[in-house]
């Protein structure tokens, strides 16, 4: 009951179509313990020599009243089956859109693949308990009802045999029920181990190849899947002592009943015709008791899945939202940081310090340090992939944390040093879903991310498949289209993340170079371990340990011959390297 108050919510919007499976199913069951009831005057007519006519109707009648039953059955099936389906579609969206909705950190303690499990195995095992479990178990109900009402009709004494299974029965299903419950859970961890194994292993199949790691893994997933299948196993077991000590029972009632029918029936105080219409209604009831074992386990596999759904349904997104967000309107890219200090979860050491400086309009910023140092973490916090501990971000006046997430993110067009692009077209990774842009838009930005040059390299130009993770475009290509994807969005902050760090010196100045153009008028934030990246920045600031040590233009930084010097002349020897080469 629990397991279906927490499925409520879903049951709702198909109410009606749930109560006419359910008048359906009555109707089915109604119709079916008809048949032994005319049965039974049939053969009891027989001792009365009656005609063969009668005999005939009542042919035709249980025939028509089996195809009724059947209708109805297939009714029953159609609608309660049906709507299970239409609830399994509305979990899976619903669960995949909160997990759009929980923030990085969220993602940074969890396994995909355990996720994937969850929106796939989990889902579809409380759909079992949605449709099919529900609707053996209505079945049963009027099935027993029906049938043990008619069987007392015939005759008590002998129906209080079927009424002795009950009590046994209810204990079986308590006792193993609950091991099935426990097994259900141990399996369905074990199954997302394995789809987590899976995922990263496919996703990391080169790594794996290149350091020859493929009998090391399979052993790995020997194990894992040794596991997986003792503990699926145990479930087998269980259901396998379950369904044949259930028929044991059966069987015992049926023989008693027999023994006892047949002594009534020698000394005359039971009629034939009752005798048969009683034992068909025995083996009516026979796969409603019988299925009460299969309900028992679907439920409780579906109630240990549900558990594990609503552990991510209970898991709230913990970025602050405003209950009345500000609208920014034609943001201007003004951009402030206030002492701001952030931490990432589950680390004891701030990633940013105490950190404050300002962008104005239009201009552009370089942020420049060691690996290490927080340069990305500002990007982060600018974003709000995390929340601050301390200290206040501003972009046009606008305190971030007073705007919707939506309106804050469409202010900036981002470009990670490590893109990630999706297992479609080049085209739809640059318009990203969005139907609005013009061959026009995407033209000019591909020409100013220098992917253009590469196009004729491509065997279907824009409409080239680029692979699980763009993995058949080398890393600058990767980039550059990450680059086109961020410019063709036209906002008001373009962020540049090491955003050039995979392509060669001659292609990066060339995108400068057209960045330079589309930056006028648009606030720029570029983020590099490469110097010739931010030389022109009007402001460019040096982090190290989360704090900002050095700032200012580029001259005036290699003069002060502090780590922005250091990582100068750095790049001086780097350069003359290549040239030589």
């Amino acid at each position: 009951m629990q397991l279906f108050r927490q499925l409520l919510p879903y049951y709702k919007p198909y109410q009606i179509r749930i109560f006419s499976g359910l008048v359906f199913i009555l109707l089915a069951n109604a119709f079916k313990v008809a048949v032994p009831w005319v049965m039974r005057d049939a053969i009891n007519g027989l001792e009365e020599n009656i005609s063969t006519t009668y005999l005939w109707n009542s042919a035709l009648i249980i025939v028509g009243i089996a195809i009724i039953s059947g209708f109805f059955r297939f009714l029953m099936r159609k609608t309660v089956i049906g709507v299970s389906r239409d609830m399994e579609f509305d979990l899976r969206r619903d669960l995949f859109r909160h997990l759009l909705r929980l923030e990085p950190a969220f993602y940074d303690r969890s396994r995909i693949g355990d996720l994937m499990t969850r929106l796939t195995s989990d889902i579809e095992r409380v759909r079992m308990v949605i449709g099919p479990a529900l609707m053996y178990t209505v079945n049963t109900f009027f099935g027993l009802a029906f049938g043990l009402t008619l069987m007392m009709l015939i005759n008590p004494g002998l129906s209080l045999y079927v009424f002795l299974i009950v009590p046994v029965v209810a204990v079986i299903v308590f006792v193993v029920g609950k091991r099935i419950h426990t097994a259900s859970v141990a399996s369905q961890e074990a199954l997302s181990d394995i789809s987590s194994m899976i995922q990263q292993n496919l996703s990391g199949i080169r790594v794996i190849q290149s350091f020859r790691q493929e009998k090391n893994q399979e052993t790995i997933f020997e194990d894992k899947n040794k596991s997986y299948f003792k503990k699926s196993f145990k479930i087998t077991v269980l259901q396998g002592i379950f369904f044949p000590t259930i028929m044991l029972i059966f069987g015992a009632a049926v023989a008693g009943i027999i023994l006892f029918g047949g002594r009534l029936i020698i000394e005359g105080k039971l009629r034939i015709g009752d005798f048969v219409a009683f034992m068909t209604y025995l083996m009516i009831l026979a796969w409603p008791i019988v299925s009460i074992g299969w309900v028992v386990a679907l439920v409780q596999q579906g109630g240990a899945s549900l558990k594990r759904l609503m552990k991510i349904f209970d898991r709230m997104p913990e970025l602050y939202r405003s209950p009345n967000p500000s609208k920014i309107k034609n943001p201007s890219g003004r951009i402030s940081f206030k002492n701001v200090t952030l931490t990432y979860p589950r680390s004891e050491k701030p990633s940013l310090e105490d950190v404050s400086f300002e962008i104005s309009p239009g201009c552009t910023l370089g942020i420049v340090g060691r690996i290490g140092s927080g340069k990305s973490t500002i990007i982060s916090a600018l974003v709000r992939l995390y929340d601050l501990d301390k200290g206040q971000i501003y972009i046009d006046d606008y305190d971030i944390n007073d705007l919707s997430l939506n309106d804050l993110r469409e202010c900036f067009g981002v470009v990670p040093q490590d893109p990630i692009l999706f297992s479609t077209t080049i085209r739809e990774n640059i318009t990203l879903g969005n139907d609005n842009y013009t061959m026009a838009d995407i033209q000019k930005a591909i020409e100013i991310s220098r992917l253009s040059q590469d196009l004729n390299e491509f065997p279907n130009g824009l409409d080239t498949e680029v692979g699980e993770r763009g993995i058949t475009l080398s890393g600058g290509q990767k980039q550059r289209v990450a680059i086109a994807r961020a410019v063709i969005r036209k906002p008001p902050v373009i962020i540049l993340d090491d955003a050039l760090s995979a392509v060669d010196s001659d292609t990066e100045e060339k995108i400068i170079s057209n960045l330079k153009k589309y930056l006028k008028n648009r606030t720029a934030i570029i983020v590099t371990h490469r110097i010739s990246s931010v030389r022109d920045a009007e402001k460019i600031i040096v982090l190290d340990e989360g704090s900002i040590v050095e700032s200012g233009r580029h001259d005036e930084l290699v003069k002060r011959e502090g780590i922005y010097a250091e990582l100068f002349h750095k790049h001086l020897v780097v350069e003359e390297l290549e040239d030589t080469e």
